[in-house]
């Protein structure tokens, strides 16, 4: 009962002087609010760039073209014929125009070969992929990227119909959801046949993809990828290839750590408000037992142990502390929630990020509100009372 009557005399005493008290926790509730708010983006962040790596699937190779003459087509089948090479596709790419009516503008050409959108599957916003009709050699069908679609004025209703590429006329079958895939932004796709008569690269293609039956399989499979290729162009194991090798899995583990390593940096300099925040409390404490030693005079003279004047201080510190941290928690949600829209990544509550933001808050109530309340613990009643 007693530590009940204490606990209601420091809210009372929070209550009664309440616009100090909103003033002491601002500094905590910009330094939770900081760090909620970045470790949200940063977690929404990563989420979004490993969901559209792992749409590649983590058990892929890119093998991409360092000159335009650096792989060919021959290349291709020969490593569609390694062990545990599941699915083998090509990529022939490079700049040209786009037109509908009077629009023209500028976009990446692609040309891949059929077990593309089979091995990639970005998900489809009008239409369907390229057929495996549109891979005869007469078909001159088209799937374009949204941002391309959205430049040159595409609408649902021109399904069907014709558009230039590089002043040929193809058959509009689709268009893809960039949100769903990675790297089809800006970009219009053709069959690798259709990409050769628009500019010319036979027999060099831009990149091969080849995926591996399992992701255990990748990092052997990169290996023997790399020592065909410098067998069939004679290169030494030092020597530098016109090529490079992309492991898949690879790249979602760096980008994992990299942004790791980032949220840990920017909730450090976050954290660092915080501790600001804490300061303030505890001058703000200072200053409280200094006006009120009368009081803390009388409480001793009429039987208060040090250990109820200690207690008081402490819940008034610690309150301050975690009411700044549930307002900068939800204020740190909040800000969150609106620049994932503005950036465009996907938005991420995690509890350990509650439970960090409230723990903090926690600790900076004690470890600052200790020493305000050993120092109104230790006043000597008669001293307090003589206090003017």
């Amino acid at each position: 009962m007693r530590f009940l009557g204490t606990a209601a005399l420091a809210l009372n005493r929070i209550w009664a002087t309440k616009v100090r008290s909103m003033l002491t926790m601002l500094g905590v509730v910009i330094g939770v609010a900081a760090i909620v708010a970045l470790t949200s983006i940063v977690d929404g962040a990563s989420q979004g760039i490993n969901k559209s790596l792992a749409t590649l699937g983590t058990n892929q190779l890119n093998i991409t073209a360092m000159d335009p003459d650096a792989l060919t087509e021959l290349d291709a089948n020969a490593l569609a014929e390694l062990e545990n090479v599941s699915v083998m596709f090509v990529q022939s790419q490079n700049e040209g125009t786009i037109a509908t009516g009077d629009t023209r503008v500028n976009a990446r050409l692609v040309g891949v070969s059929s077990k593309y959108f089979q091995a990639v599957k970005p998900e489809i916003a009008l239409g369907s992929y390229l057929s495996s009709s549109s891979f005869a050699q007469t078909a001159k069908d088209v799937v374009f990227g949204a941002d391309a679609a959205n430049d040159v004025g595409l609408t649902a209703d021109m399904l069907g119909e014709t558009v230039k590429l590089n002043g040929q006329d193809f058959r509009l079958v689709g268009v893809l959801d960039d949100q769903a895939g990675f790297g089809t932004s800006g970009r219009v796709y053709v069959t690798l046949d259709s990409a050769r008569k628009l500019f010319s690269q036979y027999p060099y293609v831009s990149s091969i993809v080849i995926q591996a039956n399992t992701p255990e399989q990748v990092d052997a499979l990169q290996l023997t990828a790399d020592s065909l290729l410098r067998e069939r162009y004679g290169l030494g194991a030092d020597t530098d290839a016109r090529y490079t090798i992309t492991n898949q899995a690879s790249l979602i583990a760096a980008v994992s750590s990299i942004t790791d390593t980032l949220g840990l940096l920017l909730t450090g300099i976050a954290a660092i408000s915080l501790i600001v925040g804490g300061i303030g409390i505890m001058n703000i404490m200072l200053v409280s037992v200094r006006e009120r030693t009368r009081e803390i005079g009388v409480r001793r003279a009429i039987g208060a142990k040090q250990s109820n004047i200690l207690t008081q201080f402490l819940i008034e510190a610690i309150v301050l502390s975690l009411a700044g941290g549930v307002i900068g928690l939800i204020l740190g949600e909040i800000a969150a929630f609106f620049l994932a829209i503005l950036g465009d990544w996907v938005f991420a509550i995690k509890l350990d990020t509650v439970v960090l933001a409230l723990g903090f808050s926690l600790l900076v109530g004690v470890v600052f509100g200790v020493w305000p309340a050993r120092t109104a613990a230790k006043l000597e009643p008669i001293d307090a009372l003589r206090f003017e």
